[in-house]
């Protein structure tokens, strides 16, 4: 909201004004989160950034020859999560992945927990909200064709074109929960809900894109439905609490109003 006003106060276009602002974020490392202050969060769970990094990144050369940067678009700290939670010895038999987007994610977990079944998720190619969101109207063909080339290099992956509240209904059980599609309010609060309930006894279940503050919300892509989801499961003491990981640590991706984390609970 400041940023706004400002903006309009000193009378400068929207596109000026931003990469202006973020030139001298980048600068001045404003809004930059250290990494000891990411680590710290982690090693309170027993997770160590550092090793889960190094089998991110020997992942990531082997699938992609490249190492990880979070300035590509789908690179951001819950992968060095997931390969954090891959290499502390936690027994992860199954793992569900709610939002197949792509499938890279997908293809990184196989290549993670090569011993797991993993099941992904995502609504059926020929609905009309599948089409229309992330700017796939015009490239469908395209896109389904890239997923299905990293899907099919993932042998122990399963995917599955269902409706995620279509979880209500499933009895299986899963070890690690990837929450990662719709953001908003209440197919986000149902994903929570649903997650929590199919979480085997010390589950872990990470959740993308949390945002604590903000009035704005879309169906899709924000709002603050998955952090009062969160904040609803510790009051009803369903969860003895949870944890927020800043979901990239550069300073332009913390600015006001785009701060967002990787929310974590683990079921006991």
């Amino acid at each position: 909201m400041m940023l706004r006003l400002w903006r309009s106060r000193l009378n400068i276009p929207r596109r000026t004004f931003w990469y202006i602002f973020r030139q001298l974020v980048e600068r001045t490392k404003l809004f930059q989160v250290p990494v000891q202050v990411q680590e710290s969060k982690m090693s309170a769970l027993g997770l160590t950034r550092k090793d889960g990094l190094k089998r991110l990144d020997s992942v990531l050369k082997e699938l992609m020859g490249k190492s990880y940067d979070e300035s590509d678009g789908m690179f951001s700290e819950h992968l060095i999560l997931l390969a954090s939670i891959s290499v502390n010895g936690i027994s992860v038999n199954k793992i569900l992945e709610i939002g197949t987007f792509d499938g890279r994610t997908a293809l990184i977990l196989s290549r993670l927990f090569p011993s797991a079944n993993i099941v992904t998720i995502d609504l059926p190619s020929n609905e009309e909200e599948f089409e229309n969101s992330y700017n796939r109207y015009n490239s469908l063909d395209t896109f389904l064709t890239k997923r299905k080339g990293y899907l099919s290099e993932a042998v122990n992956v399963e995917f599955r074109e269902v409706n995620s509240l279509e979880l209500s209904k499933w009895e299986e059980r899963f070890d690690l929960i990837w929450i990662d599609g719709a953001h908003g309010y209440p197919v986000v609060a149902m994903d929570v809900i649903n997650s929590f309930r199919l979480a085997s006894e010390n589950g872990y279940v990470l959740i993308d894109d949390i945002r604590i503050t903000g009035s704005d919300s879309h169906r899709m892509y924000k709002s603050v439905g998955g952090f009062e989801s969160l904040q609803a499961l510790v009051e009803a003491k369903l969860i003895p609490s949870f944890y927020l990981f800043y979901k990239r640590l550069s300073g332009v991706f913390n600015t006001p109003g785009e701060k967002k984390y990787v929310g974590l609970f683990v079921k006991k």
